[in-house]
């Protein structure tokens, strides 16, 4: 980036910490519950010059399963597909913070043996760990299954609504696809490989209703991880690396994805 005649580099730094329940009503019923803890950073020459986090908001899914062939008395047998069809539609609650605004400059005013600095405050929507704002969600997933190898596909679409602030973010769709192996190390231990890709769109967000110049885009990620299953407790590890992407307007560009998981089965 160049500022008044400085070129620095500039970068954008994500980390959220979700808490997710997954609560079964019936053989049929899920309920998906997650709220997240946002600590959103900015770094300009590897200095941290913006800082923004807090409580994210809270999204419900209900989701419901169409087919589910594992139940069938002859799901064991060997050689044969196995396979899941669910979906599901939610809520987002806006419980997050989404008014925390930040330092964008200074204005320096000069008196006799006084200097006095006064910032230039801005909110930036982007950086905010909620949105303020309802959203709605229609989600569907397929998993396909034969002896140790399956397939994983997930689609969903979140629409948003205008927050107080006047500001939208732009509706989104996602889909992802991974090819997976489960296997055996022992009667109380298992491990998953997966390799996949993950797809992102999204147009322009809108404020003021007008389009926000500098948002929306698609982005294709190549993810590669491992799940760990112990008993009751599951960890996982994902890493997504962009292969192509178009954003709209003066963005950064996507450099890496990581996502890590821990999981309790009661």
């Amino acid at each position: 980036a160049i500022g008044s005649g400085e070129t620095y580099t500039y970068a954008e730094a994500y980390n959220s910490y979700d808490v997710v329940a997954n609560i079964y009503l019936n053989k049929k019923f899920q309920l998906n519950t997650s709220i997240n803890f946002s600590d959103n950073y900015v770094m300009q020459n590897d200095s941290i010059i913006d800082n923004i986090g807090g409580i994210g908001d809270l999204n419900l899914l209900l989701k419901y399963q169409i087919v589910n062939s594992h139940r069938t008395e002859d799901s064991l047998l060997t050689n044969r597909l196995l396979h899941r069809l669910t979906i599901g539609g939610g809520i987002t609650l806006p419980t997050g913070n989404y008014n925390k605004y930040s330092v964008e400059d200074y204005v320096t005013e000069f008196t006799p043996n006084t200097i006095i600095g006064e910032p230039i405050m801005k909110l930036d929507p982007h950086l905010q760990a909620g949105t303020g704002s309802f959203g709605y969600i229609a989600m569907l997933e397929y998993l396909a299954k034969v002896n140790h190898f399956g397939i994983n596909t997930n689609f969903s679409y979140k629409l948003n609504t205008t927050n107080k602030n006047n500001f939208r973010l732009a509706n989104r769709f996602n889909a992802n696809g991974s090819l997976f192996m489960l296997a055996n190390l022992s009667k109380k231990v298992k491990v998953m490989p997966q390799l996949g890709l993950a797809y992102e769109y999204s147009k322009h967000d809108v404020y003021e209703n007008k389009p926000f110049i500098d948002s929306g885009g698609d982005v294709l990620f190549l993810n590669y991880g491992m799940n760990l299953y112990i008993n009751k407790v599951a960890l996982s590890f994902t890493y997504y690396r962009p292969v192509n992407e178009y954003l709209m307007g003066n963005q950064p560009l996507n450099k890496r994805r990581v996502i890590s998981q821990l999981t309790y089965y009661f």
